[in-house]
């Protein structure tokens, strides 16, 4: 791959899974990587960490004359191969550049949410799923099938570990077993369904995380009175520290494309508890890595929760199998070079 050059185009400012995703990627692709990004996003701030060469390009709408002339230039300058898009704007931006410069374009979905037209995408020669239910949903949505591909999130195995290098339980102070939930605050998530289900449990939550629905968990966990065994701990940079030292992770979204947080926590060796919706079911192996609930049933989830809660033997069973299932199937070597098949295909 020394020879492919790789622009890539996205007009989120944001600093989620989608970008996380795409950093390590091509961190480690041996590519040429360019960027043509908002100079407001966290890629661009972060640049100093992200392999690549960077311009400030915005991409404030679908059809933006000079955006277009811009990243035409760059991918005349910089002989790019291929243009690799992500988000509505860019999507639409990379597919003209793509034509008027006759380079191969290659979209990522990231998400599972409804799209508006499946146009932006048949125009891209490749569209690369996170995971098979995305693949199934653009298929319905009209999205030509031989352009859809499955690639899944591959997750670091060396930085996401069992080994505790930051205890968190000695940190809040707390013994027995602690559950916890990685995720934005937002209603989507289901945090709320999470805090229903733990009242009357003998366990501890931490939360992790931040997002506007932060104000509205906080008035919940005083309405139940569970102040005792919730913990709100807002953002936090060493999460891939502190997850080995939970029992139980949980994830109750009532929608998920994938579920990066779930790999992440059994990348670390922790038991899952999650809802059977999206792509949550790829990468969770049912009654081998986790458990699945059924989605905003809190019955369910309590009950599933009790099942790990009062079997330590089978959270280290699930924990264990699900390090291995990490290793065969969701690592970044595996999906570099899967990506990186696509690219020497297409260029």
């Amino acid at each position: 791959m020394k020879n492919i050059n790789i622009l890539e185009l996205e007009s989120s400012k944001g600093w989620g899974g989608q970008e996380k995703r795409t950093v390590r990627l091509n961190n480690n692709l041996d590519a040429e990587i360019f960027w043509a990004v908002s100079k407001e996003s966290e890629l661009f701030k972060r640049q100093n960490e992200i392999k690549g060469k960077f311009f400030a390009v915005e991409i404030r709408k679908t059809y933006d004359l000079m955006t277009i002339w811009q990243v035409v230039k760059i991918i005349k300058k910089y002989d790019i191969d291929i243009i690799s898009t992500h988000s509505g704007k860019d999507a639409w931006i990379g597919a003209i550049a793509g034509k008027i410069t006759g380079k191969k374009v290659v979209r990522t979905r990231h998400l599972l949410t409804p799209i508006n037209s499946p146009t932006s995408y048949n125009l891209s020669d490749k569209i690369v799923c996170v995971s098979k239910q995305v693949k199934e949903y653009l298929a319905s949505r009209g999205v030509k099938k031989e352009k859809l591909q499955v690639i899944y999130t591959g997750i670091d195995t060396k930085k996401f570990t069992p080994s505790i290098k930051k205890d968190l339980k000695k940190e809040l102070g707390i013994k027995g077993v602690l559950i916890g939930v990685v995720a934005v605050l937002r209603a989507a998530k289901r945090h709320k369904d999470l805090l229903y289900a733990v009242k009357d449990l003998n366990v501890k939550l931490a939360i992790i995380g931040d997002g506007p629905q932060k104000e509205n968990l906080e008035k919940l966990i005083k309405d139940l009175n569970i102040q005792n065994k919730i913990f709100m701990l807002g953002h936090r940079d060493d999460v891939a520290e502190i997850l080995p030292s939970l029992d139980i992770f949980v994830l109750p979204s009532s929608q998920e494309a994938l579920g990066t947080s779930i790999l992440e926590a059994s990348a670390c060796g922790v038991s899952v508890v999650a809802s059977n919706v999206g792509g949550i079911p790829e990468c969770v192996e049912k009654n081998k890595s986790g458990l699945l609930f059924e989605s905003q049933n809190v019955k369910d989830l309590r009950e599933k929760l009790k099942i790990l809660i009062e079997n330590e033997k089978l959270r280290k069973e699930f924990g264990k199998y699900a390090r291995k299932m990490i290793e065969e199937k969701f690592s970044v070597e595996r999906m570099v070079k899967d990506t990186k098949n696509l690219y020497e295909e297409l260029a």
